[in-house]
């Protein structure tokens, strides 16, 4: 498993001579197998955090490490195989192919790529782990919206990452399912050990987290893992 240590960061937008500045210069580390919260108010840094540490866009200054590995010095395969080995997503829209069974869903993201393990019987047995073995030859269309994010999940543990980034995981699904969600992850957290970063904007659910981090205006207003408001 591995530690995320993040300095400095910054992430600025430009449009229409216009600079949004999403991230301030942002400090903080994440140890290993650690499950944190990532809350704020709409246009936070939230999401901007999230997509940086998992390498879906560049930081405009600053630098992200994993396991002491400079992630910005990163470019190409070396990139894309990073990303695949070490992290798994999980989004507020559940991304599922229409045309594929729960179970190939589940498989997509190691298409093409060369393993040492049997693709469909690990699929297999990750659906059977968020409870939808039943469910494998079933469409998307075919399952609820708890179901498709359980799909969805599964697919994010897939190979077996050190971190699962989930950005509003329950965005769109009702509280009962919201809390199923989050009690899965915690479940598969303790089980697995990998780590979770999760941005939500419900804070009764981030309450269930090891740690909250309240972003706002691209800074870090608290850390519980500090006790205090961060200056």
């Amino acid at each position: 498993m591995s530690t995320i240590e993040i300095s400095r960061l910054k992430k600025t937008f430009f449009g229409d001579g216009v600079e949004v500045h999403a991230l301030r210069g942002i400090d903080a580390t994440f140890p290993s197998g650690q499950f944190v919260a990532i809350v704020g108010p709409s246009g936070s840094g939230k999401s901007t955090l999230l997509s940086l540490i998992g390498t879906l866009d560049r930081p405009t200054d600053g630098i992200i490490r994993f396991d002491g590995v400079n992630l910005t010095d990163l470019k190409g395969k070396k990139l894309a195989d990073f990303r695949f080995q070490r992290i798994g997503f999980v989004f507020q829209q559940f991304y599922l192919l229409p045309a594929l069974t729960a179970l190939e869903n589940v498989m997509v993201p190691l298409l093409g790529r060369r393993v040492s393990f049997n693709k469909k019987e690990r699929a297999e047995r990750l659906l059977k782990e968020v409870g939808l073995a039943d469910k494998r030859n079933a469409l998307p269309s075919q399952l609820s919206g708890g179901e498709q994010q359980r799909v969805a999940i599964a697919r994010a543990l897939v190979n077996e990452p050190d971190w699962i980034l989930a950005d509003e995981p329950t965005g769109n699904l009702d509280s009962e399912n919201s809390e199923r969600i989050v009690q899965l992850l915690r479940k598969l957290n303790v089980r697995k050990g990998c780590g979770i970063l999760m941005v939500t904007h419900d804070r009764q659910l981030a309450e269930q987290a090891d740690r909250r981090l309240e972003l706002r205006d691209g800074r870090i207003l608290y850390d519980s893992a500090e006790g205090r408001d961060v200056e």
